[in-house]
């Protein structure tokens, strides 16, 4: 996943969200150490020095296929926790109709990233007393958009349930290197539902030919790392389901009260059917909604380019505004139709 820190450091109505996220900023330069200097440091486990000695190859692998060559993940940074940052989404409560946070120079997002979980709770208790739908999840990455480079950090790295490096993160830690390379390489003013859902599906293409390309050994963590992915299928297409009845629900002439009710039952059987314990709402639909990356018709337009994907990202980035006919268009699948070459 991304959250793009540079929300925060651009602009922001309050001097305590600035301040927190120059701090977070800070903390990061200070605690970062070379990539090389970590890969060689004997005293570190040999686990993380074998991944980290990948990213070379996995930086070249990407720049064949068309994503931009930058600075970022030279360096490493050693991080407590899952998460480097939480995103807090905000949502009407009748309505898939997001709360969208404004800044100067990089323009608007559907949701809006703190270093703290308090401070989190802190802004999103706001909207939660305006009745409003409100989400926050911990974010294992984030893009500052190719302003800084971006280190490499110890919550992009799957851990297991002991906190040792998962023997087979690799996979992982490919895809979400080539995801926030994606964010880097191309990037479109006031459009996170385009921007997250367009990273997702190339990191998801290229990982496969990153594995799929290597020998046995890796072919096989592929398809490790497919069976594990099935359970997060299974799940995503709880979401998608749900997501359609609430919003057909939302759009129906039946009352407020109705609504309410429906909404509830809905959302209980999808966490009784998706296995999930947290509560959900409108706002965490809508975080699902932004980063899915499926039938949105990326996939038909990259087989339009013979799935070259430095065509197709060359083809995506002479996209203009007028174009999306909007900020934080949703209906990715129109945009994508609307190209003719």
């Amino acid at each position: 996943m991304a959250f793009s820190l540079l929300t925060a450091l651009t602009g922001c109505s309050t001097a305590k969200f600035l301040i927190q996220a120059g701090q977070g900023q800070l903390m990061l330069l200070n605690r970062a150490k070379p990539v090389d200097q970590v890969v060689t440091d004997e005293r570190v486990d040999e686990s993380l020095r074998a991944l980290l000695g990948k990213i070379p190859e996995i930086r070249a692998f990407g720049e064949r296929e068309g994503l931009k060559p930058t600075s970022n993940y030279r360096e490493y940074v050693e991080l407590p926790g899952d998460a480097v940052v939480h995103v807090v989404t905000v949502s009407d409560a009748l309505a898939f109709k997001p709360e969208i946070f404004s800044f100067p120079l990089v323009g608007s997002f559907t949701y809006i990233g703190w270093f703290d979980r308090e401070d989190a709770e802190e802004f999103a208790s706001v909207y939660r007393q305006r009745g409003m739908d409100v989400d926050i999840r911990g974010a294992s990455a984030y893009s500052t958009l190719g302003w800084f480079p971006d280190p490499l950090l110890s919550t992009m790295i799957p851990k297991t349930g002991e906190g040792r490096i998962h023997p087979e993160a690799l996979p992982d830690l490919v895809h979400v290197f080539l995801h926030e390379s994606v964010h880097a390489t191309l990037y479109f003013r006031d459009q996170s539902y385009f921007n997250e859902s367009l990273a997702d599906f190339v990191a998801d293409v290229l990982t496969e030919r990153y594995f799929r390309s290597g020998g046995a050994e890796s072919q096989l963590l592929w398809a490790r790392y497919l069976e594990r992915r099935k359970r997060g299928d299974e799940v995503r297409s709880h979401l998608a389901k749900a997501y359609r009845e609430l919003d057909e629900l939302y759009r129906s002439g039946r009352n407020e009260l109705e609504k309410r009710q429906e909404k509830s039952r809905i959302l209980d059987a999808l966490k009784a059917k998706a296995g999930i314990r947290r509560d959900l709402n409108n706002a965490s639909l809508i975080q699902y909604k932004t980063y899915d990356p499926s039938d949105r018709g990326f996939r038909e337009l990259l087989e339009r380019y013979r799935g070259e994907v430095p065509a197709f990202l060359k083809r995506l980035s002479r996209l203009t505004d007028s174009d999306f006919g909007g900020p934080q268009r949703e209906d990715v699948r129109a945009v994508l139709e609307s190209i003719r070459d």
